[in-house]
């Protein structure tokens, strides 16, 4: 078993759990006790009840981690970083984390992680990957800037070909033509969802501007206010899923045509009053 690399992991207590097992089978002996007794903790398997998310990684703490896992400057900073991700109490904060790593990754050209990261949180960049099926399309970066409107410029037109071209989402044709490529994005559960937060919130904001600007023949907004049980949450999710995947399924079987424009379906069921 080779020794963990912390820098291709996105949950540091994953890590840590493979650290643990690295340095059970290298060094005889080695157990949850040994480890308190180097760092100096006063519980025996406080390493344990970390890996197991019973307790955190604190302030005080961390350089006692990154002292005994002998971490090198930059791995000690991911893994608070890491640290941070996981730990966050809020949407807003695990996703303030998910900025400072995605700069990470660029500041030490890690280009595909950064731009993958980019993917998630910069909602035009889904957009032109859609646009590409439309018909006339124009990938020149002012037509393009355009056509999106909302503020995205040339030069974020330019960044969000690069970048889906670089993860493999874009590509030309024989006759240097854009195509779609069915490319998926290998971004970790925990990055996926604190980008997720910037998405939503972004595409929530265009749903409030299309209210006011767009004909009642352009859009379709609909709601209902209902009440119902916490077990009946799951299943209600699992049928806006279901619905989801019934528009999937009818666009990818009509075949190869070309769209008209690029829409965005929003599927939303959240709690209005607060917990009991």
């Amino acid at each position: 078993m080779q020794r963990p690399d912390i820098l291709k992991y996105e949950n540091y207590r994953g890590y840590l759990r493979d650290w643990y097992a690295w340095m059970k089978e290298s060094k005889p002996g080695f157990s949850y006790r040994a480890f308190s007794n180097w760092v100096g903790f006063s519980s025996p398997n406080q390493l344990q009840l970390v890996i197991q998310g019973k307790r955190n990684v604190t302030r005080d703490t961390l350089p006692l981690f990154s002292k005994v896992l002998k971490l090198k400057r930059r791995e000690a900073r991911y893994f608070e970083l890491l640290v941070g991700l996981n730990q966050a109490a809020t949407p807003e904060a695990k996703a303030a984390c998910v900025e400072e790593i995605s700069r990470y990754f660029k500041k030490y050209g890690d280009a595909i992680k950064h731009s993958q990261i980019e993917y998630l949180m910069k909602w035009y960049y889904a957009v032109v990957r859609e646009m590409v099926t439309t018909k006339g399309f124009n990938p020149e970066r002012h037509a393009l800037a355009k056509r999106i409107g909302h503020g995205v410029t040339p030069r974020d037109i330019d960044d969000a070909l690069a970048k889906l071209t670089e993860l493999g989402m874009l590509l030309k044709d024989a006759k240097g033509k854009l195509r779609q490529a069915q490319a998926v994005l290998t971004t970790g559960s925990e990055t996926s969802e604190a980008a997720s937060y910037f998405y939503h919130g972004q595409m929530i904001s265009l749903a409030e501007k299309a209210l006011r600007e767009q004909m009642p023949d352009e859009r379709n907004f609909s709601a209902i206010t209902l009440a119902c049980r916490k077990e009946d949450v799951p299943e209600i999710a699992q049928m806006l899923n279901d619905c989801r995947r019934q528009v999937l399924g009818y666009l990818s079987e009509r075949g190869s045509v070309e769209d008209d424009d690029v829409y965005q379906l929003n599927l939303q069921l959240f709690r209005v009053t607060q917990k009991r």
